[in-house]
């Protein structure tokens, strides 16, 4: 089965499947030995997870295209906050995503906000336009295909208006997957949604590209630098934690102790306040491409227990350090 890019919406009965088959989707940008049940699995290894992820550090995104004219009259264009709620972290998580090169967004409505992802007719009657900050995700997931070319596979239970925008329907039927798209299409042709389409700012006017301020990285703890990783979810620098728990693409504390030497190197021999996150996330893939020793501290040696990060998870750690500059 290829799913194609575009919208690809994967619908069924609870417990058939379908978060089962977006985990494995997740984690086919690894390679798998054979025998390991998911060989086949092969998706684009920038596919990036999104969810929301509540009390999460923001430091100047421009969620515009997701949320916009809050009732404190506070722009969106460079939204910072300490502890941000399920709509705009997840909003965040799309456009620091884009920001980080991610070509296809994979969603899952169990691990979304409600209010990000729909907001049915009824609710567009009771609650005015003008009176609603959140252009919902339903109402976008065209504009980043069209205007970005970024895919996005969606699993939806529970609204059947992601039908209209979907190009691909896959059903799980008791773990099988049926390919429904003509028989979703009728559905929507016979029983047309009266729920309005929000439209907001287009993604092609939002400010994406962010410069990481030097002072971002200070490892001093005392009168020593500390860079290093805690488990699988946690990395310690310098005085703070950075919480990867909601990074759902990490799997081993091999890439998380390579991620926290990666922030120490990228901070000794990149950072200068010019260079752009993107500028910085190609500047180590250039130097890490055959092998991980550019991150030793040992010039020349191997640096030990690393397995390679993807740009996406490093980019990741660097937007939840709660000590993040960054200027436009």
């Amino acid at each position: 089965m290829l799913i194609k890019r575009g919208v690809t919406v994967i619908v069924g009965g609870g417990y058939h499947g379908k978060s089962t088959l977006l985990k494995a989707i997740e984690m086919g940008v690894y390679h798998h030995i054979k025998g390991d049940g998911r060989e086949f699995v092969i998706t684009d290894d920038l596919a990036s997870k999104i969810r929301a992820e509540d009390g999460r550090k923001v430091t100047n995104v421009d969620i515009r295209p997701f949320i916009n004219q809050l009732p404190n009259k506070n722009s969106t264009e460079h939204f910072s906050t300490d502890n941000a709620s399920g709509s705009t972290s997840q909003a965040t998580n799309i456009i620091e995503a884009m920001e980080a090169g991610a070509n296809t967004l994979l969603i899952d409505e169990d691990t979304s906000a409600t209010n990000f992802m729909i907001r049915d007719l009824r609710m567009q009657q009771l609650v005015a336009k003008e009176k609603e900050p959140i252009t919902p995700f339903i109402d976008r997931v065209r504009d980043l295909f069209k205007t970005n070319g970024i895919s996005t596979v969606v699993v939806v239970g529970g609204s059947g208006d992601y039908l209209e925008v979907a190009d691909n329907v896959i059903m799980l039927d008791e773990y099988e997957v049926k390919n429904v798209t003509e028989r979703a299409k009728e559905i929507v042709n016979n029983e047309q949604s009266e729920r309005k389409r929000t439209t907001a700012n287009t993604l092609g006017q939002m400010n994406a590209s962010r410069m990481i301020d030097s002072r971002s990285f200070d490892a001093r703890r005392g009168k020593r630098e500390k860079v290093q990783a805690k488990g699988l979810n946690t990395i310690i620098y310098g005085k703070e934690d950075i919480d990867l728990a909601s990074v759902e693409q990490l799997i081993d504390p091999s890439q998380t102790r390579a991620i926290a030497q990666t922030l120490q190197y990228l901070a000794t021999n990149y950072v200068n306040d010019q260079r752009t996150l993107s500028e910085l996330l190609d500047l180590y893939e250039k130097d890490t491409e055959n092998h991980l020793d550019a991150l030793s501290t040992y010039p020349g040696k191997h640096p030990g227990d690393f397995a390679k990060p993807r740009r996406l998870e490093v980019a990741a750690a660097i937007n939840r350090l709660r000590s993040l500059k960054v200027k436009r």
